[in-house]
C-alpha cells in the first residue's frame, strides 16, 4: 500500500501518540485528532520533523461536529481513507454503580461509545471503496469485569460488539478490537491518583506494584502493533476482539517491521 491514510484519535500521548509515529515511519500519512490542542501539535511536529505527514484536528470525539471535520479534512488533504483507530477514551467515574452519576455515565459513553460510531459511520464510505480497516482500541477490563469500573468495562464491551457488527454489516472492510494491556500511561497514572478508597484494594495495589516495580510497559510495542494491524490486518480476522502480543499478531508485526 503506498503512503496510505490512517486516522487516529487520542493521539496526543500514551499509545495514541506512539501508534502515530509507527504509522509514520512505516509510511502512512495520518491524521491526528486529540482534545489537547499543545500535545496533539507537538506530536504532530515530531512526526514532520522525522519526515512524515500529519495533519491536526483539534476536538472531542463526543462531539458530531468535530467527527465530521476529523472525517473531511482527511479527504479533502488526501482523497481518501485507508484506516481508522477509535483510541480515544475515558476511565472515569471511577466508582460504583450505585453511586456513579448520570452525567458522569453520559460523559464516558459518548466518548468511549458514540464517538467511534459517529467516525466509523462517516468514514464508511471511502473505507468500503478502499478495502479499509478499523481498529477499536479495547481493553482486558471487557471480559474481566473490576469493582468500580462498571463504566469502562461496558464501554469496552459495546466496542467489542459494535466490531463484531461492523463486520457481518460491512464485509468489504477489517473491523478489529484490540487489548493493548496494561502499559505506561496517563491513565495508570489516573488509577493511582484516583483509585485508593475507591477501587478494590486488591485491584488497587496491583496497578499500584506495577508502577513501582517498573513494570509497565512502555506504549511503543503495542503502538507498532496497532500500526500494524490497520496497515496489514487479514481480512480473515475480521469481528475479532484480540490482544496485541498474540502469537498471530506477533508474527505479523515481525512481517511488516524487519529491517
Amino acid at each position: 500500500m503506498s503512503q496510505p491514510i490512517v486516522l487516529i484519535t487520542g493521539a496526543s500521548r500514551g499509545l495514541g501518540e506512539a501508534t502515530a509515529r509507527a504509522l509514520a515511519q512505516m509510511g502512512a500519512r495520518v491524521v491526528l485528532n486529540a482534545r489537547s490542542s499543545d500535545d496533539l501539535v507537538a506530536v504532530a511536529g515530531r512526526i514532520r520533523s522525522a519526515g512524515g505527514t500529519a495533519e491536526v484536528v483539534v476536538g472531542d470525539v463526543s462531539a458530531p461536529e468535530i467527527c465530521e471535520r476529523l472525517i473531511q479534512t482527511a479527504l479533502d488533504r488526501f482523497g481518501r481513507i485507508d484506516a481508522l483507530i477509535n483510541n480515544a477514551a475515558m476511565l472515569e467515574p471511577i466508582a460504583a454503580i450505585g453511586d456513579a452519576e448520570r452525567d458522569d455515565w453520559t460523559r464516558h459513553m459518548a466518548v468511549n461509545v458514540i464517538g467511534p460510531v459517529l467516525l466509523t459511520r462517516a468514514a464508511l464510505a471511502s473505507l468500503r471503496s478502499r478495502k479499509g480497516r478499523v481498529i477499536n482500541v479495547s481493553s482486558g477490563a471487557a471480559v474481566h469485569p473490576k469493582a468500580t469500573w462498571a463504566a469502562y468495562g461496558a464501554s469496552k464491551s459495546a466496542l467489542n460488539h459494535l466490531t463484531t457488527v461492523l463486520a457481518l454489516e460491512e464485509p468489504e472492510i477489517t473491523a478489529l478490537a484490540v487489548a493493548p494491556g496494561i502499559i505506561d500511561t496517563e491513565m495508570q497514572a489516573l488509577i493511582r491518583e484516583r483509585g485508593k478508597g475507591t477501587m478494590q484494594e486488591k485491584d488497587y495495589q496491583r496497578f499500584v506494584g506495577l508502577h513501582e516495580r517498573g513494570e509497565l510497559r512502555s506504549p511503543d510495542e503495542p503502538g507498532r502493533a496497532l500500526a500494524v494491524l490497520a496497515l496489514h490486518a487479514p481480512h480473515e480476522w475480521s469481528g475479532m476482539f484480540v490482544t496485541w502480543d498474540e502469537d498471530r499478531i506477533t508474527e505479523l508485526v515481525q512481517q511488516h517491521t524487519a529491517s
